[in-house]
Formats: structure tokens, C-alpha cells, sequence
């Protein structure tokens, strides 16, 4: 009986090295030929080719997530995944760290460079998230939002990469803890906007530009009554915490302000001070610039949540747009001008419709703040409930609001001559913003005190003539009102007051 017996011998080390240096000598090489003279959409289809087989073999699942769904809507998981890998950024396992400070920002912001990777830990399991921005040819894309037409070449998204078995656990609760500390960052990093109109002047739309909101005044600086500013912080309060109970009720998360009363008692600082106290943005809505109701629309599911809309001297934009209809609307005025104005214009049906139809109940979390200086002036059925939910008064200076406005001003309540003013602001119609500017005129407190003084006294004097002459005047009314009540009983004619 023979034996045979075969000898494998292993190759040599010096063998090995040089095969995996010679196989990868040749992968660079294929790598350096292809990206040299294979256009950039047939390396991407043979790159996406490649990882799609070996995927096949691999028990990891990656997650896309795009920058839009359509071209110029921002998907809010990109979004959130921007920001939340913010706080993930280890310098020492990130070779590439992208740093950039906006100019309208006081901020640095970090993100990831583009093909960067960023391991993650959630509940035990390990993820890997990669940016990944290429290009893509070209395409011209029509935002409803901005009004102009968008060339776009690149193509951004994340991907998110683990094991298969954690899919659940991924999209059940590490997606929500993703978008939930996101929104924290968002929060503590946001830098209030003031957003005003601006027509775009190639497509004649209006569109939001904005600038930082650096306004000051906070409810603690406000020269208004203590009690006075406190139940309005506990309406907005109230309000911010009640997401459930509007969704449950049926109700668009809205809540209405009215502002009344005379120029410079301080409705602007108010506004200012709630979006401090509640970190909204301010969008200035000017209605007599607007062309009409299809633009007011369109401004309207552009602004941003948590956001405080503020239309100031709603009375003088009702009358000017009144106003300028009766004109328009006369017969001299060609027919066809006249159709291309009412089709332009915001009627007072339209702007109700406005504060609580179905466009008002676009985004969460608005404030919708009307201004007037003449609250007799509007009409009944823009102050109800629903619309304007809170009226606040705002009245002249008290001497509580003296005490905060010298605090302010002179960083003291206790100068001798603080009790004088007081007594005289008692019995005087003056405005905070008055007060203020008396308090700006020195330095010295005992020179401005008692340039205050002085400005009262003239003031007081003002308002005693100023009251003799309005009582003359009502008399004389009330006369008329009469004499228009008998003619009118006796021509048969029945008044209801």
C-alpha cells in the first residue's frame, strides 16, 4: 500500500506584502485613471453600483437623508441632523471641520465636511453618520417661496449607517432624540430676526428680508404698571404651554394682541420685550404695501414658527386703503385701472379672513400684533375674540413707570427730587417716551431732574388749557347732536343709540 502526502507550504511574508502592495498600487491607479477620463455621472453609477453589491453581503443598514424633497423645500431630518452633529464634532476623530460665521450671525457654527464621518453612540449601538454633497447636473428649479427661479448642480444628503437589527430601535427613538437636542442647540443658538418687505424688483413680488433684532427692552426695563406687565407674561406664558390643548380644542395655535393707545407710550418696546421674553422672531407686516391678497398669503406660510407678526396703525392702513378704493372706484378713473386696483388691494373682509381663516392656522406658535393709536376707529368686528384675544392699554406715564424709566436712565429711585416728578406725572398726561427724552438730556441726575421738573410744569399747564378747550368743543357737539336729534323726530325719523 502507498502513501502519498502533500506539503502546502504558506507563502512567505515578503510575498504577501508584495501581492497587497501590488493590488493596491493597481486600485489607485484604476482610481487615478477613472477620475481623470471618466465623466463624474459614470463614476458615480459605477461607485453606487459597487456599494449596492457589496451591500448584499453586509448587515449594515444606512439611512438617506436629503437636503430637500423637491428641490427648494428644506427637509426639517436634514436640518435637524445638520444641527445636532454640531455637538458631535470631536476634534480629534474629524480630520476636516468646516467653521463659518454668517454674516448677519455673532455665532460660530461647525459642521461636517463633505464625505466626513462622525461615529455616534445611542443606547449601546453604534452609528456612522457621512455628508455627502456631488455634483449633479444642472437644473432650474421655481421657488414659490422666494418668487425666482433656482439653478441647482449639487446634490447633499446624510447618511446614517448601523446594524440592521437596531432599524426599530433607530427609527423609533434615536430619530426623536435627534430632532429633539437639535432643537435645544437651535434655541440656545438663535439670534433674533426683524423681517421686513422687500420687493424683489426683476419679479415684483414681495419677499422677507431680515436684519438682527438687538431691541433691548425686556419686560424688566418696560416702563409700564407691575401688574400690568405681569398678567401679560402670564398670558404668554400660558399660551407657549398649551400646544396640546389647542390641537385637542381644534383651534390654529395663534393667539391675538391689540395695542392701544396714544404715539410713545411704548407699544413697540412692548412688542420688542415679548420676543425677547419668548425668543420669537418679529415679521413687520406693512399692509398698504402689499399687492394684493394672493401676496399676503404668500408672506404668510413663509414666516417661521414661534414667530410674532406685527401690523402696525391698523386704523391708518384700513382708511388709507379705503380711501384710495373710493378714489379709485370713481368713474373718471378708466375701467380697467380700477379692475387691476381692486385686484391688488387688501379689503378689510379679506385681512379678518386673514387673522382667523384657514392661512392663520399656517405654522405653530404666532403672535399676531395689532397696533392703533385710535381704538374707536376700527371696527367691532376686528376686536373680537379669536382675533384679538388681549387688548392692552397703553396709558401715559404713572410714577411706577417713572421709577423704572430713572432706574433706566440714572440708575437711581432715591435722588429728593424723584418724589416731586412723581406728584406732577400723578396729575399729568405725559408719555413714557417723553419722560425718556428729558432723562437723556444730561449727564448729571440733579440737572436732569430738574429739567424734568420744569418740562411737567409746561406740560400740566398744556394739558389745563388743553382740557378747557376740549370741554368748549364737546359742548358745542353735543349742541349740534341735539338740534340733529329734534330735526330728526320731526321729520319721523327714529334714532338708536
Amino acid at each position: 500500500m502507498f502513501f502519498s502526502t502533500t506539503t502546502t507550504q504558506m507563502p512567505s511574508a515578503k510575498t504577501v506584502v508584495s501581492v497587497a502592495a501590488s493590488a493596491a498600487g493597481t486600485a489607485m491607479l484604476v482610481r487615478k485613471l477613472a477620475r481623470d477620463y471618466l465623466p463624474h455621472e459614470v463614476r458615480d453609477y459605477l461607485f453606487f453600483k459597487v456599494r449596492d453589491f457589496i451591500a448584499r453581503f453586509s448587515n449594515e443598514l444606512t439611512l438617506v437623508i436629503e437636503e430637500s424633497d423637491d428641490g427648494f423645500n428644506l427637509n426639517q431630518l436634514f436640518k435637524a441632523a445638520k444641527f445636532y452633529l454640531e455637538s458631535k464634532i470631536p476634534p480629534d476623530h474629524v480630520r476636516r471641520i468646516k467653521i463659518n460665521l454668517p454674516k448677519k450671525e455673532t455665532k460660530i457654527s461647525l459642521s461636517v465636511e463633505k464625505n466626513e464621518e462622525i461615529v455616534d453612540k445611542f443606547n449601546g449601538i453604534h452609528l456612522t453618520w457621512r455628508f455627502i454633497s456631488k455634483q449633479a447636473p444642472s437644473k432650474v428649479v421655481r421657488d414659490p417661496l422666494h418668487y425666482g427661479p433656482t439653478v441647482q448642480n449639487q446634490v447633499k444628503f446624510f447618511e446614517l449607517s448601523f446594524h440592521k437589527k437596531h432599524k426599530d430601535v433607530i427609527l423609533e427613538n434615536y430619530i426623536p432624540h435627534v430632532l429633539k437636542k437639535s432643537t435645544e442647540i437651535i434655541e440656545e443658538k438663535k439670534t433674533l430676526k426683524l423681517h421686513t418687505l422687500k420687493l424683489d424688483g426683476m419679479s415684483g413680488m414681495d419677499a422677507w428680508q431680515s436684519v438682527n433684532l438687538d431691541h433691548p427692552a425686556t419686560f424688566d426695563t418696560l416702563a409700564m404698571d407691575l401688574d400690568k406687565k405681569k398678567r401679560i407674561m402670564e398670558d404668554l406664558e400660558r399660551f407657549v404651554r398649551r400646544k396640546e390643548f389647542y390641537k385637542r380644542v381644534g383651534k390654529a395655535w395663534k393667539r391675538g394682541y391689540l395695542l392701544f393707545g396714544p404715539p410713545g407710550t411704548g407699544k413697540s418696546s412692548l412688542i420688542a420685550a415679548m420676543a425677547n421674553y419668548l425668543k420669537f422672531d418679529i415679521y413687520d407686516l406693512e399692509l398698504t404695501s402689499l399687492m394684493g391678497i394672493s401676496r399676503l398669503r404668500k408672506l404668510l406660510i413663509t414666516t417661521e414658527n414661534k414667530s410674532i407678526l406685527v401690523v402696525e396703525d391698523i386704523d391708518c392702513s384700513i382708511d388709507l386703503a379705503e380711501g384710495m378704493a373710493n378714489s379709485m372706484n370713481s368713474e373718471k378713473i378708466p375701467k380697467h385701472l380700477r379692475y387691476r386696483f381692486n385686484q391688488y388691494r387688501v379689503t378689510l373682509s379679506e385681512l379678518l379672513n386673514f387673522v382667523d381663516g384657514l392661512w392663520s392656522s399656517c405654522g405653530d406658535e404666532r403672535i399676531i400684533v395689532f397696533t392703533t393709536n385710535h381704538k374707536h376707529k376700527l371696527d367691532p368686528a376686528l376686536l373680537r375674540s379669536g382675533r384679538m384675544d388681549v387688548h392692552v392699554h397703553m396709558s401715559y406715564c404713572t410714577p411706577f413707570a417713572f421709577k423704572i424709566l430713572a432706574s433706566n436712565y440714572l440708575g437711581t429711585t432715591q435722588h429728593p427730587l424723584c418724589t416731586e416728578i412723581e406728584e406732577l406725572i400723578a396729575e399729568t398726561k405725559v408719555t413714557p417716551a417723553d419722560i425718556a427724552e428729558q432723562l437723556m438730556k444730561d449727564e448729571d441726575a440733579e440737572n436732569v431732574l430738574r429739567g424734568l421738573i420744569e418740562f411737567l410744569e409746561n406740560k400740566r399747564r398744556e394739558n389745563d388749557e388743553s382740557k378747557a378747550s376740549e370741554a368748549e368743543k364737546v359742548a358745542i357737539e353735543e349742541k349740534g347732536k341735539q338740534q340733529l336729534e329734534e330735526n330728526a323726530v320731526g321729520e319721523g325719523t327714529i334714532i338708536i343709540e
